[in-house]
């Protein structure tokens, strides 16, 4: 049997520190890209653009966003909540020299720090009611490391534009 035909493709940049300062661009999926974390209404908000009108664990999602930001440290800059996954704008700035800040994070454990907290927000809303939890991300994350201004606006310009695009997006199904 062909060993390579079942080996995956590494999602991360090859010899680079994911702990360095700068800006990162994370897209992170629901399990089997299932429409869990809310939906987009045609007209949603007060200028009539569509919106995501966010899901109980959609809105577990958006509350979670604020408890990856460390400060000084980790911060983030823009996100977009869709149906089924998340677009973020992180900014990784220089440690502190305070070591009580725990400024010891890089981006995988950002994401996992956040995909883990989402996870134990909304067992805890399954627990309480009886249900099954399920499955909540897919695995892993797709990362865009920023490389300049121009990059960095038209990623901006992209998490501002998703909802309005969603039936265009490469997750829509």
């Amino acid at each position: 049997m062909d060993n390579h035909r079942f080996r995956r493709k590494p999602l991360r940049l090859d010899n680079y520190d994911y702990a360095t300062n700068g800006i990162y661009f994370i897209t992170i999926c629901t399990y089997q890209k299932q429409k869990t974390l809310g939906v987009i209404l045609r007209r949603g908000d007060p200028c009539g653009l569509p919106r995501t009108q966010l899901s109980e664990l959609g809105n577990i999602a958006e509350e979670t966003i604020r408890e990856i930001e460390i400060d000084g440290c980790i911060m983030v800059d823009k996100y977009v909540i869709m149906p089924n996954h998340i677009h973020l704008l992180i900014k990784l700035t220089a440690p502190i020299p305070d070591s009580r800040k725990g400024c010891h994070y890089d981006i995988p454990q950002t994401v996992s720090k956040y995909k883990s907290l989402v996870a134990c927000k909304w067992l805890s809303v399954c627990k309480s009611r009886n249900q099954y939890m399920g499955s909540i991300w897919q695995r892993s994350y797709h990362d865009h490391i920023i490389r300049n201004e121009q990059d960095y606006l038209a990623r901006w310009k992209y998490i501002d534009e998703n909802p309005l695009k969603w039936e265009y997006d490469k997750y829509y199904r």
